[in-house]
Parts: structure tokens; C-alpha cells; sequence
């Protein structure tokens, strides 16, 4: 697979670079580094630069040549110095398989007979069988060869795994690097922009893919239907039903951007937080026009957390049912309606 040839660092990953490129001048680098970091903030692109950097035969002061014959061949995706290994299309765990490829590459001399580098995305992702078999790269590996580990769920990495590493955290960028980022690759409104960083949680590379992937539309027609369910349009079970088996992780974005909106709304009254009619008119149901329906905001708040702890699990090795936590999501979120509507009598 072709890759870019990465010559700028991430503004907010400039520390953390500079701290891994004195360890490279001062022979002080690690044979493996875990790269910690939020999911969709550039952890794959930072281990990219890296591995192109210490793999070009001629580098500048912080960033590859570009030019050189290992720029090249990492531009074209087939520098046999350089392995990736992470879960396969559709898949979450890092098959044993693939940990056997890995390890016959750590038994191969350099193409140039110099440095080797193995990004594993990520490190959550593997299993125990898998975990067992890349151990003993970790414990003995080649003089030649650098591991660089990923991961956004450092807690679920296997402790035999992580205390082989040495730790290098990659910070969370803050709103306005991630929009400054995010104008440079495209142009569209600050507006724009912000919303699709409010509808990925702060994530740049996230709302960049979901920009370039179209699926805008889809959000568009993910608040259409929460909209329904809020006005008891559809039924909770029936709206689960249809988006359990292909998008229950759009969904949970559209759900949690909604109940983060909703509750900033509820604490400050400033319409200026609701983004899209479809969002403007839920609030108009759960919290009346004047804000001051029979809602506290810990409700709306508890269910976001909710909302956050299934991301989790779906994003996790496991095959949790999608489809039932949909539908009890969907059924607290019905009760929140009909707890507004419950006025207090007198």
C-alpha cells in the first residue's frame, strides 16, 4: 500500500518528537516504544514519520528526505525493512498468523543492512495466543530492529506486553490545533469544520475521514431517526433493529454528540450549541422551548456515559450484542422523554 512521505509533525506531537529523536542522536533509543494516545489523534501517523525518518539513508534536521532510495520504496508501500501488523479488514484481534509473519521478518537480515522497524496497530488488539508468540521478539530482540506499539486503551494492553516497552504518551490536541489541523486539509467553513470535530469527540483524523468518506448524509439521516424516536415516531426496538448489524458505531457517535449537546444546552441555554434542525427540535421536545422541562441534567448526563462505555466495548476485542445495547440506550433515552413530559403538578 502506498504511504506518503510524512516531512511535518503534528503541532501538538512536537514534544514528544523532538524527546524521540534526541533518544535516536544519543544512541539512547529503545528496542520497543509504546505510543499511548486518544484514538483518531495521529498515534499511527506519528509511528509513520518515525519509521520513515529512521529508515532514510538521508535525513534532515527532524524529517525524512523524501528522495532517497528508502523514501522511495516507503512511498511506494514495499520497503521490506519496514512491517505493519494490525487486525485485518472487518477483523479486532491480531491473529496468531500475523504475529508468525512478524516473527520470520525479525529472523531476516536488512534490505540495507541497516535499521528495521515494526508498527503494530494496535496492541489491545492482541489476543493472548498472539501476545505469547510476539514475547520473545520483545525479550530478545534483534540489535537492528525497533518495535513501535500502538494503543488508545493502554489498560487492555497485556501487562507481559506493555512492561517491555518503553512508554512515550502522545497528548490529546487541543480544539483549536485540531481545527487549525483540520482547515489545512480542508477547505470548508470554520462552521464546518467545528462540527465535525463536535460529532467525532475532538478527533482530527476522525472527522477528516468522515468528510472525505461522504458521511455526512448518513449523520444526517442517523438525527433524522433519533428525532423519530424522541417524538415516539419509531419504536426503540424497531430503530435498534435497523442499525444494530451496519452502524451501530455511527450511531453511538451521532447519540453521544447529541446528549453532549443536549446537556451543555441544559446547563447554559445557548442555542448556539445545538448544530442541525433535527438536533434544534429534539431539544425542543426533551427540554421545552424555554429549557425548563422536568429534566435534570444528571439524566442526560448518565446516558452519555452510557453512551461512552458502549463505544468502548464495541471498540474493544470482544463481540458484544450490538443490538441489545442499542435497544436499552434507546429505551432509557424514550424514558427521558416521557420524564419531561411528566410535569409537576400542583
Amino acid at each position: 500500500m502506498k504511504s506518503l512521505i510524512l516531512k511535518k509533525t503534528l503541532p501538538w506531537q512536537q514534544e514528544a518528537w523532538e524527546l524521540a529523536l534526541r533518544q535516536c542522536r544519543s544512541d539512547k533509543m529503545p528496542h520497543a516504544f509504546m505510543l499511548r494516545g486518544d484514538a483518531d489523534t495521529g498515534k499511527r501517523y506519528f509511528a509513520t514519520m518515525l519509521a520513515q525518518f529512521l529508515l532514510c539513508r538521508n535525513p534532515e534536521a527532524n524529517a525524512p528526505c523524501g528522495i532517497c532510495s528508502i523514501c522511495l520504496l516507503n512511498e511506494a508501500g514495499n520497503n521490506p525493512d519496514l512491517l505493519v501488523v494490525e487486525a485485518e479488514e472487518g477483523g479486532k484481534v491480531i491473529k496468531v498468523d500475523q504475529i508468525r509473519e512478524l516473527k520470520s521478518f525479525l529472523e531476516t537480515s536488512s534490505h540495507a543492512f541497516g535499521r528495521r522497524i515494526i508498527i503494530l496497530d494496535t496492541a489491545e488488539s492482541l489476543g493472548i495466543s498472539s501476545a505469547n508468540a510476539l514475547l520473545k521478539g520483545l525479550e530478545e530482540p534483534p540489535a537492528d530492529v525497533l518495535f513501535l506499539l500502538l494503543t488508545d486503551r493502554p489498560k487492555a494492553v497485556l501487562a507481559t506486553i506493555a512492561s517491555r516497552c518503553q512508554v512515550l504518551n502522545l497528548p490529546r490536541p487541543a480544539n483549536w490545533q485540531s481545527l487549525a489541523w483540520l482547515g489545512e486539509q480542508i477547505k470548508q467553513p470554520t462552521s464546518e469544520l467545528e462540527l465535525l470535530l463536535e460529532l467525532t469527540q475532538g478527533r482530527p483524523f476522525a472527522a477528516r475521514n468522515m468528510y472525505t468518506s461522504g458521511s455526512s448524509a448518513q449523520v444526517q439521516e442517523i438525527g433524522e431517526a433519533l428525532l423519530q424516536l424522541i417524538q415516539g415516531r419509531i419504536q426503540p426496538l424497531a430503530l435498534a433493529a435497523r442499525y444494530a448489524k451496519s452502524q451501530p458505531a455511527e450511531v453511538l457517535r451521532v447519540l453521544g454528540f447529541w446528549l453532549s449537546s443536549l446537556t451543555k444546552y441544559r446547563l447554559c441555554g445557548q442555542k448556539d450549541m445545538l448544530k442541525g434542525e433535527a438536533l434544534k427540535n429534539a431539544a425542543a421536545t426533551l427540554l421545552g422551548q424555554a429549557n425548563d422541562a422536568n429534566l435534570p441534567t444528571r439524566s442526560l448526563f448518565s446516558l452519555y456515559n452510557e453512551v461512552a462505555a458502549v463505544q468502548a466495548q464495541l471498540a474493544g476485542t470482544a463481540n458484544p450484542n450490538s443490538q441489545l445495547m442499542l435497544e436499552d440506550l434507546f429505551l432509557r433515552l424514550r424514558k427521558l422523554v416521557l420524564r419531561a413530559d411528566d410535569k409537576p403538578r400542583h
